[in-house]
Formats: C-alpha cells, sequence, structure tokens
C-alpha cells in the first residue's frame, strides 16, 4: 500500500524537493516584487490618468462639444444607462487604486464594470455615465507573464527530477545488490556509474563483496575437504566391523559411524552455495498434507489451501528441516498453515522439552542447548534460515503453548 511517508523520504524527492523549492520561491518573490513595483504603478498611472479625463469631462459638461471630447479621450459619454447588472470591480489593485484617484473629483463617484467597460457616475446626482474600455486597463501580458512563471517552474522541475534521477539510479542498483547479497544470493559486480561519490561507493562495495566471497569459498572448501576426507575412513570403519564378534560394540559403532555420516551431511548442506530456483506453482493444501505423510507424530490443525509461486525445493527442506527437529525431542509434533494478507504463515509446534536459547542463539551455527550437547550439529536452524532468508521470509521462535517450541515461517506470496 502507497504510504506518504515512505514517499516523501526518498532520495530523489527530496533532492527534487532542494532544487524545486527554491525555484518556487524565486518565481514567488518575482511575482510579488513584479505587482508592488511594476503592476501596481502602472495602475496607479492609469487609474490616475482615467480619473483627470473624468474630471475634464465633468468640467465642460456643459459644452456643446464635450461629446467630441469624450470621443478623443476614447470615453463614452451618456445619460441613458441601467447599470442593474454592473458588477464590483474585480481586479482588486486597480479598484484600490481608481478609488483614490476618484476622491480628487467633485461629486461621489462610484466605478462599476460590465462585460466590456468600467462604469462611472456620481452616485448622488446619476446624471451621466462615463464609460471606459477595459482594454485600457486589462492586458493579455499579465496572464503571459502568469503563465510562463508556471511553465518555467515546471520545466526546471521536470528537468530537476529527471537529471537527479540518473544520478540516484546507481544507488538503487547498489541497494538491490545489497540486500540480495545480504539475504546469501550470489550477486555480480557493479558496474561504477554516477557521480564521483557514488562511483567511489561501488568500487568499494564492489571490493568488499570480492573479499567476502572469497573468505566464504575458501571455508567452503575447506569444511568440504574435510568432510569429504573424513567419509573415507569412515566407510572403511563401516566394513571393518562386521569382523566384530561383540553384537553390542559392533551395533554401537555402527550407531556412531550413522552419527557422524549425518553431521557430515549437515556440515556440507551448510556450506551449500544455494542457487536460485524457478519459482513453481503449488496447492498450499497439497504441500503440507505431503510433507505430514512422513510424520507419524504430526497432527495437522489448520491447513488453508490456494494456489501460490514458491521455490519448492528449497521450502521443503526448511519446513522439514524443523519437522526433524521436533520429531527427535518431542511426542506430538502440530502444524499449522495459514493464509493472511498476502503471506503465507506456517506454525511447527511441539510438546518437547523446549529450549533456553535465544532466537539469535538458535540460528547461529554450531550453537547447542546444554541437554543437547551430544547431539546433532546445531546447524539445523541456521540451514533453515538460510533457505528462508533466500526467500525473502522471516523465521521466528516463541513457546508453544503444548508446552515445546512454536517455529514460525511465514513467507510473502
Amino acid at each position: 500500500m502507497f504510504k506518504w511517508s515512505n514517499f516523501s523520504e526518498s532520495l530523489l524527492i527530496r533532492s527534487v524537493y532542494l532544487i524545486t523549492i527554491p525555484i518556487v520561491l524565486v518565481q514567488i518573490i518575482g511575482i510579488v516584487i513584479f505587482f508592488e513595483l511594476h503592476w501596481d504603478l502602472v495602475l496607479k498611472r492609469s487609474a490616475q490618468s482615467i480619473s483627470n479625463e473624468i474630471k475634464i469631462l465633468e468640467m465642460q459638461k456643459d459644452s456643446s462639444s464635450i461629446n467630441n471630447y469624450a470621443n478623443t479621450l476614447q470615453i463614452i459619454r451618456t445619460d441613458n444607462l441601467d447599470i442593474s447588472e454592473a458588477e464590483e470591480v474585480t481586479n482588486w489593485i486597480f479598484r484600490k487604486r481608481i478609488k483614490n484617484s476618484l476622491n480628487q473629483i467633485s461629486g461621489d463617484f462610484e466605478v462599476l464594470q460590465n462585460q466590456n467597460h468600467f462604469i462611472f457616475f456620481d452616485k448622488k446626482k446619476l446624471e451621466y455615465f462615463y464609460l471606459v474600455p477595459k482594454k485600457r486597463v486589462e492586458t493579455k501580458t499579465v496572464a503571459g507573464f502568469f503563465l510562463w512563471t508556471i511553465a518555467v517552474s515546471i520545466i526546471l522541475s521536470l528537468i530537476s527530477y529527471l537529471f537527479i534521477k540518473k544520478q540516484i539510479q546507481p544507488l538503487k542498483r547498489l541497494g538491490i545488490i545489497t540486500r540480495s547479497f545480504g539475504r546469501g544470493i550470489e550477486t555480480p559486480n557493479l558496474k561504477p556509474t554516477g557521480s564521483s561519490e557514488v562511483r567511489g561507493l561501488i568500487k568499494d562495495f564492489n571490493n568488499m563483496h570480492n573479499n567476502i566471497n572469497s573468505t566464504l569459498d575458501n571455508q567452503r572448501n575447506m569444511l568440504a575437504g574435510i568432510s569429504h576426507d573424513l567419509k573415507t575412513p569412515l566407510t572403511r570403519i563401516n566394513l571393518m566391523i562386521d569382523e566384530i564378534n561383540n553384537e553390542t560394540l559392533r551395533n554401537s559403532i555402527s550407531q556412531n559411524i550413522s552419527d557422524m555420516n549425518i553431521m557430515l551431511n549437515h556440515y556440507l548442506d551448510f556450506i551449500k552455495n544455494e542457487k536460485n530456483e524457478n519459482l513453481d506453482e503449488i496447492n498450499t493444501k497439497n504441500f503440507i498434507s505431503n510433507i505430514a505423510q512422513n510424520y507419524q507424530k504430526l497432527e495437522v490443525l489448520v491447513n488453508n489451501e490456494s494456489k501460490i509461486f514458491i521455490r519448492k525445493n528449497q521450502i521443503t527442506r526448511a519446513v522439514m528441516n524443523i519437522l526433524d527437529n521436533a520429531d527427535k525431542f518431542a511426542e506430538k509434533i502440530f502444524i499449522s498453515s495459514n493464509l493472511i494478507d498476502n503471506k503465507w504463515e506456517i506454525d511447527i509446534e511441539d510438546n518437547g522439552p523446549g529450549t533456553t536459547l535465544s532466537q539469535e542463539e538458535l540460528i547461529r551455527p554450531f550453537v547447542k542447548g546444554s541437554d543437547q550437547l551430544n547431539q546433532g550439529t546445531g546447524l539445523g536452524l541456521s540451514i533453515v534460515q538460510k533457505l528462508i532468508k533466500l526467500n525473502n521470509g522471516e523465521l521466528n521462535f516463541q513457546k508453544s503453548s503444548h508446552g515445546g517450541l512454536k517455529v514460525t515461517v511465514i513467507l510473502q506470496i
């Protein structure tokens, strides 16, 4: 959903603010100065000129050539006019100036306007009406000035937006790569583009990215080599135990070898460099039902049905790994599958002994509870965390209402 706070916190929008706001302020100041100093002065002089002309006509109103004077001044003089449909002057600056100027004429002169003229008359006598064309005062240049001012502001703001957007694109790409790399997804190096500061940042990130990958690769190779080398003597020992006559000892050694092979498989699984799978369409109800068939202790409480797209193999491994852990320590396991607000929530609970570890400790590699020091490798939930993060999901841990541990997997769908 759209949130104005997320929009306004964008670096692009804030940068546009920094350029657009000064432009708009300059335009507003220009308009104010224009009206206060220039346009107000022009209207003041126009009002004074019209008042002087009407004053002359009033002084010569009894002259036989008064109409000729009026025509010369481009003023219509009439003694018959219906002013019932006339209205007050809409140009407030001219209205103020003309009323001040009319005070210089004897009598009580008022000004109104109709569609084409300003109408001047003495309110007390209503003897003559003087019609002055509006074009003597109004001009299209004012409207043009306003339009030009708005157009310039829009054009400059648009140019600044496009320019800043191009400058910020490398940062957006860097953000995408950083989030993907943080989730453990293999990412390429970015090509340094943009301003010198952004190029320097991208180069530093590429160096850090390469150093971390190099370190991880060395650790993976070392652990993979150790795990692989240990499998060979374990296989030999497994073949040799058949020659041991003591059945109890033979079974004990065989069980220890099996446990060691499981540990080695966990190590190899943990260091595996996961690749992005293609999204598969699944039916959530069938997905949970198929997994539940592998666990006799498992009881399905809720299993909502919907068709969604997920990376099926990775999510299957994650859910089964959680169930395997619960199966070791609990007599009963419960699972619920709910679809809420474009999220798929899978809750797995058990009635086992639970754990005293915090959420951070539970997903930390090689960390085990005090009562589990001789069980497992401490990598199960670390592997689950890695798989869930690869799918842009969340993994949460709580105490179960059944007495054990509650693990919640939340996936965006």
